[in-house]
């Protein structure tokens, strides 16, 4: 749900949008509206919103005026006018929609598509975010991975280990430096030794190091890790991979 707050000094136009909104109220709540800007700044210093409606043309402080008051945003912005000839200066000023009034309920399933859609990205950027403070806070991580290599048991440190992937009964270690060896187990049985937090199987045939991951496409189904290597992730771990630790 999207929460957002109305600033237009125009009671009636104010009172539409406000209506037109509720036809999307499954979608979007308005918790508050504001006849001037001002009263919207002291609000915010205490609340936190998705997104702001904001009238262009105001007196005393318009709606430009009012973005500049902050130095940094925590909320989205949508310009409202009567007027077309605005729309440059409100892209400009980093508004992620600009609606004339009065408006359509197309136009406004757009805006509402929009704002989804940015707020959808920013959850899972703040969810890797979450994920790297807190892998760099871990104290108890093994400082060796012991891995059978030819007979042998071979010690590494986690940090060298990329990714595995699974080759029926074997499985294959990638290190850095394009370094790969075979192990002598399949992927079930190599999870067992490449324990989480560090490594997290993400799909039949993957096991990653969760620090080596440099971004992640839910979209594609898909995480990038160093060396620019790409490696698929299951249907059913989408949703995992950001919340598992």
């Amino acid at each position: 749900m999207i929460t957002s707050i109305i600033i237009d000094d125009e009671i009636n136009a104010q009172k539409t949008l406000f209506k037109e909104l509720q036809e999307f109220r499954e979608r979007i709540s308005v918790v508050a509206k504001f006849v001037n800007a001002e009263s919207a700044i002291e609000y915010l210093k205490s609340n936190i919103i998705d997104v702001v409606f904001l009238d262009i043309e105001m007196p005393d402080m318009d709606g430009l005026e009012f973005l500049s008051s902050f130095s940094q945003r925590g909320f989205l912005v949508v310009f409202t006018s009567e007027f077309s000839n605005y729309a440059l200066t409100a892209i400009q000023s980093g508004a992620v929609y600009y609606l004339l009034k009065p408006t359509t309920n197309s136009e406004l399933d757009a805006c509402l598509s929009r704002i989804e859609n940015i707020l959808h990205k920013l959850h899972y950027e703040a969810k890797l975010e979450d994920i790297i403070i807190k892998m760099n806070s871990f104290k108890d991580l093994p400082l060796k991975i012991k891995l059978f290599q030819d007979g042998k048991l071979i010690f590494y440190k986690p940090e060298e280990i990329l990714y595995s992937e699974g080759d029926g009964s074997y499985s294959w270690v990638y290190f850095n430096k394009n370094k790969r060896v075979l192990i002598t187990k399949n992927l079930k049985q190599l999870e067992e030794d490449l324990p989480e937090p560090i490594f997290y199987r993400v799909h039949n045939s993957y096991i990653i190091n969760l620090n080596k991951i440099t971004s992640y496409n839910k979209n594609e189904g898909v995480v990038v890790l160093e060396n620019d290597i790409v490696i698929p992730v299951s249907r059913q771990k989408r949703m995992n991979i950001l919340s598992k630790i």
